[in-house]
């Protein structure tokens, strides 16, 4: 092995704690549909999800009903909406110091109407998550009121009012829009 590969691994595990170690005794990870989740931690009524979707993907519009949320941009080509809208630059609250949108989060309420569009280099998010109503963590995508990705989705929602659509388009996840935005080069069905 080289010495500068010795170094890098060395270093990056030393810090690797900052970045988070996956919780010890609990599901780590969930297929929903062609997404990938992954708890990356939990405490208490808190979690942390990270969320691995494929290139040209949808997720329609819904909530959560016993879960608060921020959600976290890391990531490839994500088109994030909430209420109907696609989100803006003035919409998202930056990590000081941030010169892209990598770290820009999104607070999502309970009842606040969320989804996304993914392009050809797919996209990699956050949702860090306050649990409510006495509800124990589990993923998100179980505890969910709305359209959602598919039948395999739809049989693992534990919490909530969900339903299956054939065909999503991209108004599937902006209901409220009337275009889709000329800046999102390559995305699914523009």
């Amino acid at each position: 092995m080289s010495k500068e590969l010795d170094r890098f691994a060395f270093g990056f595990a030393s810090n690797a704690k900052v970045f988070g170690y996956i919780p010890p005794g609990i599901v780590t990870s969930y297929k929903i549909q062609d997404v990938t989740g992954v708890v990356w931690y939990r405490k208490g009524p808190f979690q942390v999800e990270l969320f691995i979707v494929p290139p040209n993907y949808i997720i329609p519009e819904h909530t959560h009903p016993n879960v608060e949320s921020y959600e976290m941009y890391l990531g490839g080509d994500i088109l994030f909406s909430h209420s109907g809208r696609w989100v803006g630059d003035d919409d998202l609250l930056r990590v000081r110091g941030s010169d892209d949108f990598r770290g820009a989060l999104i607070k999502v309420a309970t009842d606040d109407l969320h989804g996304g569009v993914f392009g050809p280099r797919g996209g990699v998010f956050m949702s860090i998550q306050r649990w409510l109503n006495g509800v124990e963590p589990h993923s998100v995508a179980h505890d969910y009121d709305g359209v959602v990705m598919g039948s395999d989705h739809l049989d693992g929602v534990r919490d909530g009012d969900a339903e299956v659509k054939s065909d999503l388009t991209w108004r599937d996840a902006a209901r409220l829009e009337e275009h889709f935005p000329n800046s999102f080069v390559g995305a699914v069905d523009a």
